[in-house]
């Protein structure tokens, strides 16, 4: 092996020139150091990750919880509570019936000579309907007036005799007494010839009723004779009965049954809440189930001013023109009245309704909060679809509009966002 050369190791470097700068010397840091600052540094940088991620942490688990509530909380819809239109509207059923209607019986007794309307005939007032032969009527009558003529004659004979008394008493021929006797005598002709001449009268009035005639106009609905039908002394007729009224009813024993249908009237029950606006002269409109597209304008003519305390209602009577005797009476009608309300209830769908232990209540809504609250609330007239609301809410509360039988009173809800652009 080659033995370095002393002299080379102990010959020092050569100086640099003057005007060349020189770095100064360098010391090597120590493992040592530099593994101590590296530990530093980290802790440093630990601590600093560790200050950050727990309140990070924590927010994020709030924020966790807070969604998971949310998700959790029940799908509500809800609507706000405003009020109706000013005017109300009634729809209520009823049945059509004749302006007038009337069983019609002869007033004397006898046999059925003929008949001139059946069934479906449009008379007028005084039409003959049928004719009754009366024999023992006529008979009367001749009789009475007979009667009449003698007793006509006892009445000139009396009036003779008494103008020649007056004549006497006037000479002092009769006494006074005579003479009144006479104008006595006088007097009772002259009042029974008045008696005569009134019961010949009555027979003839009655034998005017062998002409069995309309007391109205209108329409033929029954007829309960034929040729030969015996009449009895009540004026009703042993004939079988072949036709009824409108009603289903029958006028036992009577001849002809008329109604007058050119004007026809319907009842309606009118509930105690709308009874008050019920007013003489308020237009209806009427339709026919049988008569598809036509309506019909009527008018209420009366009520009754009196509330039934078994249904709560009140009668009112409307009267409506049939031009072309086009509706029949006994028909199924639906009358629609339209009404002022001096106060616009609150309405709510009939779905908002919680039927409960409680009451009827609804689900009112806390906005701020997204809480629901039930409220007991007072039902006015039921619509179907919606509800009158008379007290318990207010206009412009947030209602559930779908309640469950999950919610309960103070549960956290989400309300369905749909719904919200629709209020």
């Amino acid at each position: 092996m080659k033995t370095p050369d002393p002299d080379l190791q102990t010959t020092p470097p050569p100086e640099h020139h003057a005007d060349v700068g020189a770095a100064p010397p360098v010391t090597p840091a120590s493992t040592r150091r530099m593994i101590t600052a590296g530990v530093v540094i980290a802790g440093a940088l630990a601590v600093l990750l560790l200050v950050s991620y727990l309140p990070r942490r924590a927010v994020t688990r709030e924020l966790a919880a807070e969604v998971s509530a949310e998700d959790a909380a029940p799908l509500v819809q809800v609507m706000t509570v405003r009020r109706a239109l000013a005017g109300g509207t009634l729809d209520l059923p009823g049945n059509l019936t004749p302006l007038h209607e009337s069983a019609v019986y002869a007033r004397v007794a006898g046999y059925v000579k003929s008949w001139r309307a059946d069934i479906g005939t449009l008379v007028h007032t005084g039409d003959v309907l049928a004719v009754i032969d009366a024999p023992e009527l006529a008979q009367q009558v001749a009789q009475a007036e007979h009667e009449l003529a003698q007793s006509r004659a006892a009445l000139v004979l009396a009036r003779t005799d008494l103008e020649r008394w007056k004549t006497l008493v006037a000479d002092s021929a009769v006494t006074r007494q005579e003479y009144d006797q006479k104008q006595a005598a006088f007097d009772a002709a002259a009042a029974s010839t008045g008696a005569v001449s009134a019961n010949l009268q009555r027979l003839v009035e009655l034998q005017n009723f062998t002409l069995v005639r309309a007391p109205f106009t209108g329409v033929v609905t029954a007829r309960n004779i034929d040729i030969g039908s015996l009449i009895t002394a009540s004026g009703a007729t042993s004939a079988p009965v072949t036709g009824g009224d409108v009603a289903g009813a029958q006028g036992p024993g009577s001849l002809f049954r008329i109604a007058q249908t050119d004007t026809v009237r319907t009842y309606v029950s009118v509930p105690e809440a709308q009874a008050m606006a019920m007013i003489p002269g308020l237009a209806a409109r009427v339709t026919v189930q049988e008569l598809p597209g036509r309506t019909f304008i009527g008018k209420i003519v009366r009520t009754s001013r009196a509330i039934n305390v078994g249904s709560r209602t009140m009668l009112v009577e409307v009267d409506i023109a049939n031009p072309g005797f086009v509706m029949l009476p006994g028909m199924y009608s639906n009358v629609q009245v339209t009404f002022p309300k001096a106060a616009a209830p609150l309405m709510l769908p009939a779905t908002a309704l919680v039927i409960r232990a409680a009451g009827t209540q609804v689900m009112v809504l806390d906005t701020a909060a997204s809480v629901i609250h039930l409220l007991p609330v007072q039902v006015g007239r039921d619509y179907g679809a919606t509800i009158e609301i008379l007290a318990g809410i207010t206009e412009g509360m947030a209602i559930v509009t779908n309640p469950s039988a999950d919610l309960a009173e103070g549960m956290k809800v989400k309300v369905s966002a749909s719904r919200e652009e629709r209020k």
